[in-house]
């Protein structure tokens, strides 16, 4: 995918998961998708994306991600 977004929105964990920060991203240009990027402790994680699902998708997966629900995981590994 190529590496043209934009930034939405942004969350913050508290308490246990305050180490945790997501953006919610979207693609820019005619296909249009969402995802979000995961940060534990200030350094980037990486990219998800939720390819055919909407903003509000994306939204949630980054308020499970930083509410310690949704775990970071590697594709391809």
């Amino acid at each position: 995918m190529k590496n043209e977004y934009m930034l939405l929105s942004s969350y913050r964990g508290e308490g246990k998961f305050k180490n945790r920060k997501v953006e919610v991203l979207r693609t820019v240009g005619s296909e249009r998708n969402f995802g979000i990027r995961m940060y534990t402790n200030d350094s980037a994680l990486g990219i998800e994306w939720f390819n055919g699902h909407n903003e509000g998708y994306a939204e949630s997966a980054a308020e499970n991600y930083v509410l310690g629900i949704k775990n970071y995981e590697r594709s391809g590994e």
